[in-house]
């Protein structure tokens, strides 16, 4: 996937698929990611490695509509995420709001 100009600056980013995750971190260091789709922990884990963002705004998730919902209008809502903790990238329960994940619950 080609990274547009649309993406730079934004504030939550949604992947589903194959993206140039280089080219994201440099069009938009503050966003939140989600990534949806299959493979969840493994994608989650390369664009940890990628773009060196903070681990809270690295999500795998099922729901990015919902997610970024939560994620742009500050509602610390529970979801259903692929998220890390202990250092490895798994299924979660996690409280988002702005800036990712609030807390692993």
């Amino acid at each position: 996937m080609n990274v547009t100009d649309d993406v730079s600056g934004a504030d939550v980013v949604v992947i589903n698929g194959e993206a140039d995750l280089e080219e994201i971190r440099d069009r938009a260091p503050a966003a939140v990611l989600l990534l949806a789709g299959e493979r969840l922990e493994e994608r989650c884990r390369q664009a940890y490695e990628t773009t060196l963002f903070p681990c809270a705004r690295i999500i795998g998730t099922a729901e990015p509509a919902e997610a970024a919902t939560s994620v742009l209008f500050e509602c610390d809502d529970e979801h259903d995420v692929v998220a890390m903790a202990g250092g490895e990238f798994g299924p979660r329960r996690a409280r988002l709001g702005r800036g990712g994940i609030r807390e692993v619950l």
